[in-house]
């Protein structure tokens, strides 16, 4: 008992143990219940039996009893034994005839004028038979139900017991002349057949059962919890080793644990191959992006490089018609220059912006607090003249510190803020939320503006380089938004927002090494 007690025991056996004793008695109550109305109806059905034999007993001897009737039998003062035994033999036969085929009914007739059982028969009790009433125990029993029932003019259904006999018993008083003459009655015994005088056994040995069975499930749940520990340490061993492979069980936990290791193999392996195909597909992605980069740079820098071109022809003319002709003007002015100088700038901002493009991260990585990056972002671009515009901040506190490049981060807010008020109305309103989401680990940033929206026809291709549907505008924006998000491991989404706007849903990861 001691080495018991000092078994551990976990919260799972004993809630089991719990649950099941609970099962136990919910069960036996169902049990005993079901006993009880089994019990009720046995008795009910053997009652209204009693009243229906009675009631033919009556109509196979009225005939007879009544002709004896008429001839005084039943006023003498004394009748001779002779006569009597002839007059049971006689009713003994007719309820014979009846009861044959109701296997332990037994009835017959009570006289009240001669005070005494006459015609008793119990066709199919096993010998030996009362020879002429009803047993020492049971006879006072009907003899004053008969009395009652004579009295009261009624027919009686009743049901008597003692230890350990069990029986309904059923009393007519029979007519002749509007004269009670005798009682039917009619009884069988039901105590062999009712469940509940077998109930206690039946729970002794239910409970003996369930113990066994308790023990033998209970010693079977910790041989499955063994396993089932040694399976979960497997898997916590297969997250950090691949390689590593659950041992091999008898029964269902050993094709488990086949069944695991198989698919752990496979899933390696698929692994491998997926790793393979993203190497060739992001070799395919560079070679694809790089042309269209190559055919965007060209596009952007062709109409400066041409318009430079031209003015230094102009001024390659104009300085040979001076040599010429010794004219003192060279055809330069200001305002071709400032063209120039102005187209230089533009092929200078857009090589600014490729070298982002290609490298839109440093390493300068900080543990840095977003909702202060977008309410730098906010105020510089109010700063800038932008303030015709409205902003709804819901910031969350609970938000960690997350690590990124916080120039990078601020760009990509900057190009979403102006994006946002190039597509809305006068008098803008943009929403900015950020979260936390500890399931998973990650910051959410929201920006929300009532504008235009994204065309649905367009709404792939806005993070393409060089795609831009504005009049000035090189198409890099989003592109660079999105190679920075992409470098901070995190993920960009632009949804529609109802009614009106634009959604743009921002993740990243806490550092910079989750995912």
């Amino acid at each position: 008992m001691r080495t018991f007690l000092n078994t551990k025991l976990t919260r799972k056996p004993f809630a089991f143990f719990l649950l099941f004793v609970s099962s136990i008695i919910v069960i036996t109550q169902l049990i005993v219940s079901s006993l009880r109305e089994w019990k009720a109806d046995i008795i009910e059905g053997k009652q209204v039996l009693t009243e229906v034999v009675v009631e033919k007993l009556e109509k196979a001897a009225i005939d007879y009893l009544d002709s004896l009737s008429s001839t005084g039998f039943f006023e003498r003062d004394s009748i001779a034994a002779l006569a009597l035994n002839s007059f049971n033999v006689k009713l003994k036969k007719i309820t014979s005839n009846e009861l044959i085929h109701i296997p332990g009914m037994e009835g017959g007739f009570f006289f009240p004028v001669l005070d005494e059982f006459y015609g008793y028969a119990f066709p199919t009790s096993p010998p030996p038979v009362p020879a002429f009433g009803p047993p020492p125990r049971s006879y006072n029993i009907i003899k004053d139900q008969a009395v009652e029932s004579a009295t009261k003019d009624s027919l009686l259904s009743n049901l008597h017991s003692f230890d350990p006999a069990v029986f309904p018993l059923a009393t007519k008083p029979l007519k002749i002349r509007n004269k009670t003459v005798a009682v039917v009655w009619s009884r069988i015994h039901v105590e062999r057949e009712l469940p509940a005088l077998k109930l206690n056994t039946v729970l002794q040995i239910s409970g003996i059962i369930s113990l066994a069975g308790f023990l033998v499930a209970f010693s079977v749940a910790s041989s499955q919890r063994k396993k089932i520990r040694i399976i979960k340490g497997g898997l916590q061993k297969i997250e950090n080793d691949t390689s590593y492979r659950l041992p091999e069980f008898s029964g269902s936990y050993g094709s488990i644990s086949m069944a695991i290791n198989k698919l752990v193999a496979r899933i390696t392996e698929m692994h491998k191959q997926t790793q393979q195909l993203e190497k060739e597909l992001y070799h395919q992605d560079k070679l694809a992006t790089l042309g269209k980069l190559i055919a965007g740079v060209a596009h952007e820098v062709k109409t400066p490089l041409a318009i430079i071109k031209t003015r230094i022809q102009i001024w390659e003319h104009a300085l040979k018609k001076k040599q010429s002709t010794g004219s003192a003007d060279s055809g330069i002015s200001l305002s071709e220059i400032k063209i120039v100088v102005d187209e230089i700038d533009r092929l200078t901002k857009l090589v600014k912006r490729l070298l982002v493009f290609s490298k839109p991260v440093s390493n300068n990585f900080q543990m840095v607090n977003i909702n202060k990056i977008l309410m730098q972002t906010i105020s510089l671009i109010q700063i800038e003249g932008n303030n015709n515009f409205k902003v709804f901040t819901n910031f969350s506190e609970s938000i960690p510190l997350i690590k990124c490049d916080p120039n990078a981060l601020e760009q990509v807010f900057i190009n979403i803020f102006s994006n946002a008020l190039e597509a809305s109305p006068e008098n803008a309103e943009i929403t900015v939320n950020s979260s936390w989401d500890e399931d998973s680990r990650t910051v959410k940033i929201e920006i929300v503006d009532n504008g235009s929206g994204i065309p649905q026809d367009i709404s792939d291709r806005i993070f393409d380089p060089f795609f831009t549907t504005k009049e000035h505008g090189a198409g890099l924006g989003l592109s660079i938004a999105y190679e920075v998000i992409k470098a901070f491991k995190g993920k960009i989404i632009f949804s529609q927002n109802s009614p009106a706007g634009t959604k743009c849903s921002i993740l990243l990861p806490r550092n910079q090494d989750e995912k």
